[in-house]
């Protein structure tokens, strides 16, 4: 799959295509890959796009997207951007139920203190997998959902789909940054 296809796959399942630029390590040298808006009226989504070809050790291609509430798209952009980053440099192999958990906020004056590697809670479930013309699976989208410390606690005894139970349960708005914990 080129860029083109990629983006007009997020921009059927996220929403219009809204703007872009590239994505660079600390040292300001360009990585070779970018990080693209789409919105829908309910999110904003920032997604890779490129990082595909720089994650070797992925059984399958990958790209990145962290969806939130229209005017947070400023924190998902840097949530992706860390993720992106750790993954490129570190050269690691990503896949559902992985995450980053730590001690400070990801998000100044918030709950947010980690990631989850899953399927995007809020698009079609054909957003996550894509098939190319043959039917062959060409590239799977990874949607990095905010999580708050005690969230990813919770992780360290529970499997995943008990965590999206228990959102479900409490009616949790996994868009919202600002969000109070659902454990």
């Amino acid at each position: 799959m080129d860029d083109r296809e990629v983006t007009e796959h997020a921009e059927r399942h996220l929403g219009p295509f809204l703007r872009a630029h590239p994505l660079e390590n600390d040292s300001g040298r360009d990585l070779g890959l970018g990080v693209f808006f789409f919105e829908s009226p309910s999110m904003v989504s920032v997604v890779t796009i490129g990082l595909r070809s720089r994650m070797l050790q992925s059984p399958l291609p990958l790209e990145l997207v962290c969806s939130v509430r229209p005017g947070q798209e400023e924190h998902a952009e840097r949530l992706v951007e860390r993720f992106a980053r750790l993954s490129v440099l570190g050269d690691v192999e990503l896949e559902y139920d992985d995450g980053l958990l730590v001690e400070e906020p990801l998000v100044p004056d918030t709950e947010i203190r980690g990631l989850l590697a899953a399927p995007h809670p809020y698009a079609d479930e054909m957003f996550n997998l894509v098939r190319d013309a043959d039917g062959t699976l060409s590239l799977q989208f990874v949607t990095l959902v905010p999580i708050t410390g005690p969230e990813g606690a919770y992780l360290g005894d529970h499997e995943t789909g008990e965590l999206f139970e228990l959102w479900e349960s409490a009616g949790t708005d996994l868009l919202d940054l600002r969000r109070p914990s659902a454990v």
